[in-house]
């Protein structure tokens, strides 16, 4: 018999932090899973902390390459085809989870069987391990419960405008089909691949959160993702991004959606902290490939003040 969970930990010269992510992992109060380990040619001591592994009744695979790949989605692929399980875990080498992660996310999806994904919510660490308060992520009340989106309006409302999936160690999926008929792009992506990842996970089907903290969170303050974001370097994959969604995931009818993000997310770049000479660049970019310019910017900012304005009206006429 197969697993329920594929568990699959993609590492890259995080030894410092392997024996705390493993040992979550096994003191899951869910044990039906396999543990699949990747190692992307790290050049510290990551490969002997894997390999003495290999006893573990737990572990199918250990996969240490011997030139690294340059990309950590290429490792995520390679993962899930090595995967037997019904589910698939994502749990990023940095990160740890509460021990009911498991138990809970595989009973949000056996009870949701449209949903593709189960999301909880991630206390936020350090690289010590110490707690971070952000109101950043997990906008939302630490009730326990599960909500259910479907895929459109999980689409429209948490993946249009940016990434709420932030961390994949927060994250329980279906494996099968999981990687048929999505673009390859995501691979190639420095900065914003999870995203799109993601993007083309919740179109196979609904969402459900758990609202609750299950996940630890590691947040490195000079990580990939925040370079890009401060320098303006992941602008142009984000852009790339909303082309495809415009292109071949939105429906016509979600027309003022577009509209509105187009505005956002030229006022993203409006407001970036970068020279002119940079924003100037960028924003020739978003009118080349998006066309869009500071009329659309205007335009989405009225629409979306209209928005407001009316739900707020109707709130006090309920």
């Amino acid at each position: 018999m197969p697993p329920k969970v594929s568990v699959i930990v993609p590492n890259y010269n995080h030894a410092r932090y392997l024996k705390a992510r493993i040992g979550s992992i096994l003191n899951q109060t869910f044990q039906d899973f396999e543990l699949i380990l990747l190692d992307d040619c790290s050049t510290d001591n990551s490969a002997e902390l894997l390999n003495n592994c290999r006893n573990n009744p737990h572990v199918s695979h250990i996969e240490l390459n011997e030139q690294n790949s340059g990309s950590a989605f290429r490792q995520w692929e390679k993962g899930i085809q090595l995967a037997q399980g019904k589910y698939i875990w994502i749990a990023e080498s940095d990160d740890k989870a509460e021990n009911r992660f498991l138990e809970r996310a595989v009973e949000a999806l056996e009870k949701h069987p449209e949903a593709q994904l189960c999301l909880t919510g991630s206390h936020l660490i350090d690289t010590c391990g110490n707690p971070l308060h952000s109101s950043e992520f997990d906008q939302w009340d630490e009730d326990g419960r599960i909500y259910e989106y479907s895929s459109l309006q999980y689409l429209r409302k948490k993946l249009l405008n940016q990434n709420t999936v932030y961390n994949a160690s927060m994250v329980l999926f279906r494996r099968k089909n999981c990687l048929k008929d999505i673009t390859p792009a995501y691979k190639k992506m420095r900065y914003c691949g999870d995203w799109l990842f993601w993007i083309e996970q919740a179109r196979k089907g609904n969402v459900v959160e758990i609202h609750q903290k299950l996940n630890f969170f590691r947040k490195h303050p000079d990580n990939t993702t925040n370079q890009g974001t401060r320098e303006g370097n992941s602008i142009p994959e984000m852009i790339s991004i909303r082309k495809y969604f415009y292109q071949h995931v939105l429906p016509p009818q979600c027309c003022t959606d577009i509209v509105i993000d187009k505005a956002l997310l030229y006022g993203h770049i409006k407001h970036l902290p970068i020279s002119a000479e940079r924003r100037k660049e960028l924003l020739l970019s978003l009118k080349k490939e998006l066309n869009i310019n500071w009329l659309d910017y205007l335009i989405g900012k009225w629409i979306r003040s209209l928005l407001k304005h009316k739900k707020s009206a109707d709130a006090q006429i309920l």
